[in-house]
């Protein structure tokens, strides 16, 4: 199992260490937070932009289709259930630099195969506990 450590730094700031890389997650300043970083659903909402794009960069690269500059543009919605807030909308419109003709559909697979997508979909089963 991967291990990621987030490490309360103040505030509503957190730094997250995972392999040899370091960032900041912080809610925006009308939230509460110094947003010294993108809030947690940002984050959440770009990790699955990545790996859509490194599928379909990984699918592109194997069929030589041109992908360098490809962008993903995504937006989400929030939507609050009794005192919950989740993600209840998420859309993302793909960009490469060139239309890849018959393999378009191909190309919406290997992104639509992505484990963040993956999980999403079906969620994960999920367990915290608190060590005092």
């Amino acid at each position: 199992m991967d291990l990621v450590n987030v490490r309360h730094e103040g505030g509503l700031c957190f730094s997250v260490n995972v392999r040899n890389h370091r960032f900041l997650v912080d809610m925006a300043e009308d939230e509460g937070g110094s947003d010294k970083g993108p809030s947690p659903a940002e984050i959440l909402v770009a990790a699955f932009g990545s790996c859509v794009g490194a599928h379909i960069a990984r699918y592109c690269q194997t069929a030589k289709i041109p992908h360098e500059g490809m962008e993903l543009n995504l937006t989400f919605q929030t939507t609050k259930e009794g005192t919950r807030i989740r993600i209840s909308n998420l859309v993302g419109d793909i960009s490469l630099p060139q239309d890849p003709g018959p393999r378009s559909k191909a190309v919406m697979s290997a992104g639509e195969n992505c484990i963040i997508r993956n999980t999403l979909a079906r969620g994960p089963e999920i367990d915290l506990d608190l060590d005092i």
